[in-house]
């Protein structure tokens, strides 16, 4: 099985999420669609699910679940490799070549991932679109401040980004099917999980609700779901 490298790298560091919301362990399923994954981080704030078509890669094969317990070792191991990789499976070894390079690496028994792979049906009252480099852009702002909180709110046709923290922040972007209305509070998850995004976002949102945010390219769909914060009675 031959994949570009950086089209499988990429796709691992978006459902794997980044920074302290990281996935550690979990199973790749090879199957008849594609590569899929879907689990969430040790903390069970965030969730993450994808899927890698098979026309992703150059040429597939359904190797089956594999499971990891050090996903980022795996990413960077890929990582090293050059332009494509070649993926082959026996017993419990991984083995990636390209280009005079190979390594083997150990596989985890599936009865010894602990991950939550249970998936979750969400129903948000609001849809918006937005650019990764637009959100990260927002981001920055926000961590000009130590833990701050940030609120996504709704109006009629536009969506705001408001901060806590010393350097309050306004960021406003245009939302044509807003009704406005829902307002809803995150933490640091929210500002550390969605790093690898470069693309277009479709992002979901209800009032003290989960959040939504779904990528998709060419070659994947990539979703990832944050918990927010919610003030108590």
């Amino acid at each position: 099985m031959k994949i570009k490298t950086k089209v499988l790298v990429d796709f691992l560091k978006k459902v794997t999420l980044e920074g302290g919301q990281q996935i550690r362990e979990g199973i790749l399923k090879f199957e008849k669609e594609g590569l899929k994954f879907g689990a969430n981080n040790p903390n069970n704030l965030v969730r993450a699910t994808g899927i890698l078509f098979k026309r992703g890669f150059d040429n597939y094969e359904e190797l089956g679940n594999i499971g990891f317990n050090e996903l980022p070792n795996l990413i960077r191991v890929l990582d090293r490799f050059g332009e494509f990789v070649t993926l082959t499976k026996e017993g419990n070894l991984l083995t990636a070549k390209s280009d005079g390079k190979k390594v083997e690496i150990e596989l985890t028994s599936e009865e010894f991932i602990t991950t939550d792979t249970t998936p979750s049906e969400m129903e948000h009252d609001e849809t918006f679109l937005i650019t990764g480099n637009q959100l990260k852009s927002i981001f920055t702002d926000v961590g000009l401040n130590k833990d701050a909180e940030i609120f996504v709110i709704t109006e009629p046709k536009k969506v705001k980004f408001e901060n806590t923290g010393k350097y309050k922040f306004t960021n406003e972007i245009n939302a044509e099917k807003c009704k406005g209305g829902t307002k809803v509070k995150f933490g640091q998850p929210f500002l550390e999980a969605l790093k690898a995004f470069n693309g277009n976002l479709e992002v979901s949102v209800k009032t003290d609700y989960p959040i939504k945010v779904m990528e998709k390219d060419d070659n994947s769909v990539v979703t990832v779901i944050v918990a927010p914060l919610v003030e108590e009675a």
